[in-house]
C-alpha cells in the first residue's frame, strides 16, 4: 500500500506540473492538493498502517503540524495561479520533511 500512495503522490505531482507549464492554474491546483492530501494519507499509513480518507486526516496529523497546517490552508482556497504556485512550494518542502523519494527519474 505505502509503494501504491508514492506512486500517487509523484503522478499527482507530476499532472500539476505538467498542468502549471500549460497555464491550467485551476486544474494544476486540484491535482496538487490531491498529492498534499496523498501525502497526508501517506505519513498517516507509515505511523499507522492504516488508511485514512483525506476528510479525517487532521485527527492524525498531530506528530506532523506542518503538514496538518497545508491540508486546512489549502483545501479552503481556490485553483488561481498565485495559490497553485504557493502550493507546489509547499509542497516542495514537505516532500523533503517527510523523507519521500524525488520524483525526478
Amino acid at each position: 500500500m505505502e509503494e501504491a500512495l508514492v506512486e500517487r503522490f509523484s503522478s499527482c505531482l507530476e499532472k500539476g506540473e505538467r498542468l502549471m507549464d500549460e497555464g491550467r492554474y485551476g486544474e494544476a491546483f486540484e491535482a496538487l492538493l490531491d498529492a498534499l492530501k496523498t501525502l497526508g494519507a501517506l505519513v498517516v499509513y507509515r505511523e499507522t498502517g492504516m488508511l485514512v480518507p483525506a476528510e479525517r486526516l487532521s485527527g492524525f496529523l498531530g506528530k506532523w503540524p506542518e503538514l496538518e497546517e497545508a491540508l486546512r490552508k489549502y483545501s479552503s482556497l481556490t485553483g488561481s495561479e498565485e495559490t497553485a504556485r504557493a502550493l507546489r512550494e509547499e509542497l516542495k518542502e514537505l516532500k523533503g520533511m517527510m523523507s519521500l523519494p524525488s520524483s525526478e527519474r
